[in-house]
């Protein structure tokens, strides 16, 4: 029985020591699957402050009047401005008013008619009948204060269509109910259409 060889058990439990040991490093050098999301987590949150940082210093160094007209707050104008009284009343019944500085009132209508049409209009208390006379090669008439009172300095002028402007006649102060005579020679302009007003200025103005 003595000359049986044992092998010594310490050297068996040391190579078993020997392996788990090395088993336990390799699991511990292995990446764990949640340690890698919390890194990619974190690294996302970072990215995304970091980006909200960026946009808020680039929304505050945006100058105010681009950040309005980006968030739609820019205030538009609507059209243009239309201005309202005499002007606007002129347009409204074809009529520009031609006042100046010294007063002066004009009644030059936007509508143009036919050569042998008859003109028959009232305009600021001005009563204007006219039409060409193609024997006198003129336009004849009367302008009739239609008011009741003094209209001053009264004058008439005609537009040729496509041509020259006729007049104005002699100035002359109407008392209420008072007409004079028109005549303006067309000499030998040629044209196919026309329009007339009557003008008047303040009284005793220059």
């Amino acid at each position: 029985m003595r000359g049986v060889t044992r092998t010594p058990t310490t050297s068996m439990g040391s190579i078993a020591l020997l392996f788990g040991l090395v088993a336990v490093i390799a699991c511990a050098e292995q990446p764990r699957p949640d340690a890698v999301d919390d890194g990619e987590a974190a690294e996302g949150a970072m990215a995304a402050e970091a980006g909200y940082t960026m946009e808020t210093e680039a929304d505050a160094a945006e100058p105010a009047e681009h950040r309005e007209e980006r968030e739609g707050g820019e205030h538009r104008e609507g059209g243009e401005h239309d201005e309202g009284g005499e002007h606007g009343e002129g347009r409204a019944d074809g009529e520009h008013s031609e006042g100046g500085e010294h007063g002066e009132e004009g009644e030059e209508s936007g509508d143009y008619i036919g050569r042998d049409a008859n003109w028959d209009a009232i305009r600021r208390g001005m009563r204007l009948t006219l039409s060409y006379d193609a024997t006198r090669d003129a336009f004849t008439g009367a302008v009739h204060n239609a008011t009741d009172a003094t209209i001053c300095a009264v004058r008439v002028e005609v537009h040729l269509g496509g041509g020259p402007e006729l007049g104005p006649t002699e100035r002359q102060d109407l008392a209420a109910g008072q007409s004079m005579a028109v005549t303006l020679a067309v000499d030998g302009e040629s044209f196919e259409s026309w329009t007339a007003h009557p003008e008047s200025s303040a009284c005793g103005g220059a």
